[in-house]
């Protein structure tokens, strides 16, 4: 109780622009600027089963739906930079109350990422740039599509880009062209463009902002998401590649092109098992008509 107490009126001594409660080494209010600076616009499907994204109820352990409204969440943390400048990788969650597309399931948490930087951290906002992208895309699975790009490739230097979400699955493209490689399953569209209606900073996982305690619930992989998208080699990758949005299966080594075999192999099957069972009941039908009709005697 003391200790929290003397953290509490160190909060209340501190200047609000000097205040860093998630303790990662960057102001409170550069965060939030940044993270409104650089929020991504989310382009929506039609038909788009679970409506928007969602908020949730503060001060819980277990996430808890308070209503689709459109809220993006995010996270804001230094991360190693060159040539004199500091670097701050942002994270944008749009979390949603279900995935509804196939093998569905409750809460859903996806995400984009960037690093920006400045020559310095009290820099004014116009002057810090966004240097890389990622996109999460079935992340960490054997369906991973993720994708990453120089910012200059995607128009997002000095703002946040245009991501593509699947319908009902929630995977981020920047290349709308890339949305079937999620195991051939995913459909992105432009039908409706969401800016959103407001971004909470949730802190870090050891020190969550604005009551966001249900990060670390097990019920969904948060926690995992917390850390950083961006290792040496693919900003360098990224760094170098000025012409196009890459995919990061190789990179990753996720054994996509199997796995795109399987979901064609498992959409064949369900029709052949469909046709089967259509078949046995035409069969039973036709069977039970031949047992009903009189049959006249030969002999």
């Amino acid at each position: 109780m003391r200790a929290w107490l003397i953290v509490a009126c160190l909060a209340v001594a501190a200047p609000a622009a000097a205040q860093d409660l998630d303790r990662d080494g960057v102001p409170d209010t550069l965060e939030q600027t940044l993270l409104e600076k650089f929020a991504p616009t989310l382009l929506l499907a039609r038909g788009e089963c679970d409506g928007l994204p969602a908020s949730f109820t503060p001060l819980v352990a277990s996430p808890r739906v308070r209503a689709k409204d459109a809220t993006l969440y995010g996270q804001a943390f230094r991360v190693p930079a060159s040539g004199g400048r500091v670097a701050i990788e942002l994270h944008f969650f749009h979390l949603w109350a279900n995935d509804c597309g196939r093998i569905g399931h409750d809460l859903d948490a996806e995400h984009v990422s960037s690093i920006v930087s400045a020559s310095r951290l009290d820099a004014p906002p116009l002057v810090w740039i966004a240097e890389a992208w990622y996109a999460a895309a079935h992340e960490n699975s054997v369906c991973d599509a993720s994708s990453g790009a120089n910012a200059r490739v995607i128009g997002a230097e000095a703002a946040g880009p245009r991501v593509f979400v699947s319908r009902g699955k929630h995977a981020s493209y920047f290349d709308r062209g890339q949305c079937k490689w999620g195991c051939g399953g995913d459909e992105c569209g432009d039908d409706r463009a969401i800016v959103p209606s407001r971004i909470i900073n949730i802190g870090e996982i050891d020190a969550p902002l604005n009551g966001a305690t249900w990060t670390r619930s097990r019920r969904w992989p948060m926690a995992g998401k917390l850390r950083s998208d961006f290792d040496p080699a693919l900003r360098a990758r990224l760094e170098r590649t000025t012409d196009h949005v890459i995919p990061l299966m190789q990179h990753r080594r996720a054994p996509l092109a199997p796995v795109l075999a399987g979901d064609t192999a498992i959409d064949g099957l369900e029709t052949a098992a469909g046709s089967a069972i259509d078949g046995i009941f035409a069969a039973t039908r036709a069977v039970g008509r031949f047992l009903r009709t009189p049959r006249r005697r030969n002999w």
